[in-house]
């Protein structure tokens, strides 16, 4: 499902029949990214709050394992902003750079400026999770601060959600979770975009380890070195 078959894209295709070629990726993911999923995170689902409290406190320990040079990848604008507004004193302490999407700063002008400052951190929403291409060690840490599910507030949205349960299927399985799985991996591929690139993915949502669509999300990863952080 999403990450290791075709059936989704042949789905929004309206293919019946058709070629299929999975090709392995050139870059040595074993060796060269580490995947960390912390323990103990509250569920963002249940509760909010005391999710956003701990993703700021585990943002700050990553940023810190290398000093900088890390995106944090967000699904929701509002708490992009929340984060930044309350680790602001904190990077300044620290001093580092924070480049936050939303303030105004044109998406090129904010992505020189990080590759060009080492010891930067860049909080970036939708568009950062994919098409933005940072190779070297400007950046060796990307942390992924939710699943990245969407939001059935779109007419468009609706509508296949719609269509979905009018010939009794399930849109959350048959839908969002292809969907976001997809976007989860375009995310994780921000970290290596050449074969000497070298860092780590967190995922700080629980939920990839505690529901049972979470394997979902972690078969469809590059393979990798993977920690449970406590």
């Amino acid at each position: 499902m999403g990450g290791n078959d075709f059936n989704f894209i042949k789905q929004r295709l309206g293919l019946t029949k058709s070629a299929e070629l999975k090709l392995g990726s050139p870059f040595d993911y074993k060796k060269n990214a580490k995947l960390i999923l912390p323990q103990g995170m509250p569920d963002p689902s249940e509760s909010p709050a005391q999710y956003e409290n701990a993703v700021c406190e585990r943002i700050k320990q990553y940023v810190a394992q290398t000093d900088g040079r890390a995106f944090v990848l967000f699904t929701s604008y509002r708490m992009l902003q929340n984060c930044a507004k309350r680790l602001t004193p904190w990077f300044a302490q620290h001093n580092l750079a924070l480049y936050t999407q939303g303030e105004g700063m044109p998406r090129t002008l904010m992505l020189e400026r990080f590759r060009n400052d080492s010891r930067s951190v860049l909080f970036g929403a939708d568009t950062f999770w994919q098409g933005v291409d940072v190779p070297g060690d400007a950046l060796q840490n990307v942390i992924i601060t939710k699943l990245p599910f969407s939001v059935p507030d779109q007419p468009l949205l609706q509508a296949r959600m719609e269509s979905i349960r009018e010939r009794g299927g399930n849109p959350f399985m048959e839908y969002q979770i292809p969907e976001a799985v997809i976007k989860l991996k375009q995310g994780f591929g921000r970290l290596i975009r050449t074969k000497t690139d070298t860092g780590q993915v967190i995922i700080l949502d629980p939920r990839v380890q505690t529901k049972p669509y979470g394997r979902l999300f972690l078969e469809s990863l590059p393979e990798c070195h993977t920690i449970y952080d406590s």
